[in-house]
């Protein structure tokens, strides 16, 4: 009987163990923006934050205005090639957002586990600010 448990829990461990690390860093996701993602903004904004579900690597972060034109909040080549490195960010701005529209905050987010895999994610939470 206690041979048969031991089988069986190295049995188990050999099959989950591989798996651990994969398991461990998950691929990035935003899990909360402020502004909220397609929130209605009554307010002016003068700060962004981004949460994702694992500690990521931010290479890039912008906010697309209604036309078209992209403020810069942060760029890896802007901060001599080094990314930041968090689960939340917080980036103010140089002057509050006021005119109303739809705006994007668009973001590139990396993964890198120490196994030597990689997960990348390049996408956009939006906002809407009303007219007053």
């Amino acid at each position: 009987m206690k041979s048969r448990f031991l089988m069986t829990a190295a049995a188990l461990l050999t099959v989950t163990t591989p798996l651990a690390p994969a398991l461990a860093q998950p691929a990035p996701e935003l899990v909360f923006a402020f502004p909220v993602t397609d929130g209605m903004e009554s307010e002016p904004v003068s700060n962004v934050q981004l949460t994702f579900n694992t500690t990521v690597t931010i290479s890039h972060v912008d906010i697309e205005t209604p036309d078209g034109i992209k403020l810069v909040l942060f760029d890896v080549v802007a901060n001599d090639g080094e990314g930041q490195t968090s689960m939340v960010f917080s980036f103010d701005l140089p002057v509050p957002i006021v005119a109303p529209g739809q705006y994007f905050i668009n973001y590139v987010a990396e993964v890198n586990r120490e196994d030597g895999t990689s997960d990348s994610v390049s996408a956009y939470s939006s906002f809407t600010i009303l007219e007053q």
